[in-house]
Formats: structure tokens, sequence, C-alpha cells
């Protein structure tokens, strides 16, 4: 029997005390729960604590990036990412504040062109209990680290989110309520599937967390070469489907994301510039994320800098708000899209 399992039709007041628990730091069992009932930890004292098991954690050379290789209990394995920044507001002391990024499937299905996720294939969906012990696991990492605070959480490692809808929309509510991460500081990326974007509007229990758009181009014909999923229809969709978005979330700090990764001479030109001012412009509170490229599978080359600070300057012009990308992590392949559990070098790097 595995914690899903126990916990089926559980009313909800035994669901807070274990997820409670499982958030606090003095407990490192489910026998340590004693607001549970001898009988209910007495079920659970054989299960793990943590559902993911870590095989092999790099560093960064600058410290502030971290990777960790996990295990599931399928003998699946995923990459989950830790991002760290000095907070320049502390006043009697620098503080660490982090940004952990989750992994939501094993492998990926997206297959999208320069994603090294991609060539994993798709293995299956994370559960809830996968979702929030990656969290669970960097939390305790920092407090055996004396290291800083976890303040954000960004759906952006391996997997397409809204293809696990249901433990998603599920781990992002226990995010929220026990790990004291507010919706403003979580941010969910996705390739664009519209019976998710669709579901996630139309339902009343998904939280108010922030979206963030993989665009990568405006013009249908390169999205499509770019990104495999890319339907005829979808930019229609998408601009019809920002007005419900605002409708639903009104919160300023609620605009959509576009996420644009740049490859020279593929996606960075004029032509690829007015796409994306004539599509933005119709898609009401939006931030764009220029992203430089990080090179997972030579088949491409990254965009010269000049070229987003380029975009970006043309881009504010119009009246919007842009950033570039400081991407973290680039020298243990932690950046986006560069998660590629591999195994045999990790390993390998461990025997010598």
């Amino acid at each position: 029997m595995d914690l899903l399992a126990l916990l089926k039709d559980q009313p909800y007041f035994r669901l807070k005390q274990i997820w409670q628990g499982k958030f606090d730091p003095r407990f490192n069992s489910y026998a340590d729960l004693t607001t549970l009932p001898k009988g209910w930890r007495e079920k659970a004292k054989n299960l793990p604590w943590f559902s993911v098991k870590l095989i092999f954690l790099q560093e960064s050379e600058n410290s502030r990036t971290k990777k960790a290789l996990l295990e599931l209990f399928d003998g699946e394995i995923i990459e989950t990412v830790l991002m760290g920044r000095i907070n320049k507001k502390e006043t009697r002391q620098q503080k660490m504040r982090y940004t952990v990024c989750l992994s939501t499937q094993a492998g990926c299905p997206m297959n999208c062109a320069f994603c090294a996720t991609g060539s994993l294939g798709f293995k299956r969906n994370l559960t809830v209990e996968e979702l929030v012990d990656q969290f669970r696991f960097w939390q305790r990492y920092l407090r055996e680290h004396n290291g800083g605070e976890i303040e954000n959480i960004v759906l952006m490692g391996q997997g397409e989110p809204l293809l696990n809808y249901d433990n998603v929309k599920e781990a992002l509510n226990i995010f929220i309520k026990f790990g004291k991460i507010g919706p403003s500081k979580i941010t969910m990326s996705t390739c664009g599937v519209i019976a998710g974007m669709n579901k996630m509007i139309e339902d009343k229990d998904f939280p108010p967390v922030r979206f963030a758009l993989s665009l990568h181009s405006a013009i249908p014909e390169i999205r499509k070469k770019l990104m495999p999923s890319h339907q005829d229809n979808f930019f229609d969709f998408l601009i019809d489907w920002s007005k419900k978005y605002h409708a639903k979330f009104k919160s300023r700090t609620h605009f959509i994301g576009l996420e644009y990764i740049f490859l020279s001479g593929i996606n960075d030109d004029d032509k690829n510039l007015k796409a994306l001012i004539k599509l933005a412009s119709k898609l009401g509170l939006i931030r764009i994320n220029l992203i430089p490229y990080n090179d997972t599978t030579g088949l491409f080359v990254g965009s010269p800098n000049e070229v987003l600070k380029n975009w970006q300057n043309e881009l504010m012009k119009k009246g919007f708000t842009v950033t570039i990308r400081l991407s973290q992590g680039q020298d243990i392949a932690a950046a986006c899209g560069q998660l590629s559990n591999k195994v045999d070098k990790l390993i390998s790097k461990i025997s010598k």
C-alpha cells in the first residue's frame, strides 16, 4: 500500500494533518505524527517519508544552482533544480533566496526540437506525492546545509504540466496551503495544451498561479517545426482564451507570460519580431521573457546577445514589459531545456 491508497476517501482534516506533518522539519516518519490515530500510524509505518530518492547532486561553479537526479519508486528518473539569488533588500545580512524548478512528468511527450527532455520520450505522469516531494527534498537540503529560503516555484522542469492536470492541480493547492508559497510565487509553464488551458479557466478549484506559455515563434509554420504539438488554430484560440484568462484572474500580477528561446537564423529575424508584436498586442496584460538558447542537441545555435537586446528595445518601444532571462546552471546542464537525465555520465563522475 502506498500513501495515495492510504489517503483515499480520508476526510479533509486527516489529509490536513498528514500534509502539515510532511512539511514540518521536526518529523522524519509517519510514526512521528502523533496527531494521527495509532492504528493509522501503524498502517503507514513502513511507507517511505519521501517518495523520491537522491541518486546524484550537482552544484554549479558559483554554488548558486544545484541539480538533483531523483529516483522514483518504480525506478524512473527525474531531475529538479534549485536556483539561488542574493536578496539585496536584506539590511542586516544577505540571505540566499531560492526558486525551485519542478518536473511534472517522467520524460516528456511534446518532443520540442530544442529541448533535451524531449529525447527521453514519455514515461508516465508524476503522482501528487512525487510532485510535492521534489519541493520537500530541497527544503530539507537547505535546512541541512544552513541554506536560505525557497520563495518561488516554477513548473518548468521535465514534462508538460497540463497533461498531468489533476495531480498538478492538487500539488499546487498543497504548496499554497501547507508549503507557505503564495500563488503569485508559483509559475506554471506549458507548451499550450488547448484542453488543459480551457479546463483551468473553467475549474473553480484551479489555484490562481501565474501562467507562462512556451511560444518561441509567433509564425505558425516555424513554431510547428520547433514544437510538433502546435495546432493549426492555436493562435486564434490563444487570443480568445487570453480574454477569458484576464476575466478570471483580474490581478495585475496575473499577466500571461510569453517565453521565447532565441535560435540563430530560425526565429530571431525581423519577420519573427513583427509577428510577435502583432500577436502579443492581442493578448492583453502580458510579460515577454527572452531566453538565451542553452545547447542541448547540437542542432541549433543560439542568437548573439545583441539580438536579444535589440528585440527587448523594440518590444519595449511598443509598450511591452520585457525581460532577458539570466540563465543559471549551464555548466551542470540545469538551465532551460537541458534536463536530460544523463545517468551514465553522472555515475561515471561518482566512480572517479
